[in-house]
């Protein structure tokens, strides 16, 4: 048997959870064991996986690391230095996952590639120490952001957002998103604690660029999805 452990400050417990939640559900089909303990110092994950299927999990949890630092630590990055003054609580939870979407893409290959060759993974270690220039990048574009942000831009641009991604669709069924593989997104549980707008956030952050409705939706939720996603919806 090989272990993967995974570990990260005591008081991160989002990201730690859904980083369990993932694992033991990727473990589960091949007897697969995960443990998550923790002391007053560290939150820390242990899989316990036989050698033939370490390669699997090892991809599996350094997908889900970087769904961490590109979701989870970049959202409280943007959460401390964008106010985002003239937008109501759910607008800035709108504005934070556009902004985290627009290369989500990249910032996790370059996160994936900072990751390779490690045995022990300390998530809030690698952010400190090896993801500088990630960091910087996040910087130059919190340059960008005005701290008073119009209500009546983020429409346009969020818009705006979604017309740059080229070919990725996300499906909506049942109230959940999947991705092309009909895999379950979560991403929004790394994010601000509010319902409203949930899967308008999770789609946002996917990082697609088309959307495909398969269920209905709820009146308010399809409202958010028509008034971003404008042309790039389709209700089946």
């Amino acid at each position: 048997m090989k272990e993967i452990k995974i570990s990260d400050g005591s008081e991160k417990n989002v990201p730690m959870t859904y980083l369990s939640s993932a694992l033991t559900s990727a473990a589960k089909d091949f007897g697969g064991e995960v443990c998550l303990y923790a002391d007053k110092h560290r939150k820390t994950i242990t899989v316990k996986i036989s050698d033939e299927y370490e390669d699997f999990l090892r991809g599996e949890a350094e997908d889900k690391i970087s769904d961490v630092i590109a979701v989870k630590y970049k959202y409280d990055f943007f959460v401390k230095k964008i106010p985002a003054s003239g937008l109501n609580e759910i607008e800035r939870e709108i504005l934070y996952s556009a902004l985290i979407s627009a290369d989500i893409d990249e910032d996790k290959r370059y996160i994936a590639r900072k990751l390779r060759g490690f045995y022990e993974y300390a998530v809030d270690g690698i952010y400190n120490f090896r993801l500088s220039a990630l960091k910087r990048k996040w910087s130059e574009i919190v340059g960008y952001i005005p701290p008073y942000f119009p209500s009546g831009r983020l429409n346009d641009f969020v818009s705006y957002l979604i017309g740059e991604k080229k070919g990725k669709a996300v499906t909506v069924e049942n109230g959940n998103v999947y991705d092309k593989h009909f895999n379950l997104l979560r991403r929004t549980e790394l994010t601000g604690d509010i319902s409203e707008g949930r899967i308008l956030r999770e789609a946002l952050l996917s990082g697609c660029g088309e959307l495909r409705v398969l269920s209905p939706v709820p009146e308010s939720e399809e409202r958010y999805l028509r008034t971003y996603f404008m042309g790039r919806i389709t209700f089946c």
